[in-house]
């Protein structure tokens, strides 16, 4: 418990000392209260959007759930750059027992985060049960991140653009309510196709938990293989 208090103050301070990261960690409730007062305006305005409610609110759940995964990646980027990551091998603390806080620690406030926007921003809310399950499936997007761009960024420059990309990749699926049955299922290999559809469906009441099991089981698999790429790029192991 003592290592994991020093841990977490250590990034606290780092996270303080750099403006960026401190914006990102900020902005979250920055978007939760936008949204949840903008929403209204918008759909007055344009009354088309009522239909779209829970479109927008995959959208805005996500753009709040990720922003955990961006500050945790780098957090291990910096780390990388002073060589943090060679000195924690001769610690007493494990290299697995660091990187598994850190994705902890990005889950946890990433399903905190993604909760909150669902179920105080009034956009479209699914449901007590479902907006648990919800804020679980867009925690987990947080390490999907924070392994991708800390596994593959080679400074914090590529890793801005590994977040872009990644971003956009992982609300593309958000385009499968646009198109045919027949081609929706093409975004179904990316995870967030399962999120934004448990969403849809638990939002309309209709039986969505297979939704929900794909993409839990679709996010495990894949953080274990970026985690397994982390271990063995950065660590040499």
């Amino acid at each position: 418990m003592k290592k994991l208090y020093t841990l977490i103050k250590n990034d606290l301070k780092l996270i303080v000392r750099d403006k960026t990261l401190l914006s990102f960690l900020l902005l979250p409730p920055v978007l939760i209260i936008a949204f949840k007062f903008l929403t209204p305006i918008l759909v007055e305005t344009a009354p088309i959007l009522e239909e779209y409610r829970v479109i927008i609110g995959m959208f805005a759940s996500i753009q709040t759930a990720i922003m955990f995964g961006f500050v945790t990646s780098f957090l291990i980027l910096d780390e990388k750059d002073e060589n943090v990551m060679n000195v924690i091998r001769i610690l007493p603390i494990s290299g697995f027992y660091f990187i598994l806080y850190r994705l902890l620690f990005a889950t946890v406030f990433s399903s905190i985060a993604a909760y909150a926007m669902i179920t105080l921003s009034d956009i479209a809310h699914p449901g007590n049960l479902e907006a648990i399950l919800l804020a679980i499936l867009y925690g987990m997007t947080a390490p999907t991140i924070s392994l991708a761009i800390s596994t593959y960024a080679k400074n914090k420059v590529e890793g801005m653009a590994y977040f872009k990309g990644i971003d956009l990749l992982l609300m593309l699926p958000i385009a499968s309510f646009f198109v045919g049955s027949s081609l929706s299922m093409v975004f179904s290999i990316l995870p967030t196709y399962w999120v934004f559809h448990f969403y849809e469906t638990s939002y309309n009441d209709a039986p969505a938990f297979e939704f929900f099991a794909v993409g839990f089981c679709f996010f495990g698999i894949l953080i274990s293989l970026l985690l397994f790429q982390f271990r063995k790029r950065v660590f040499g192991r």
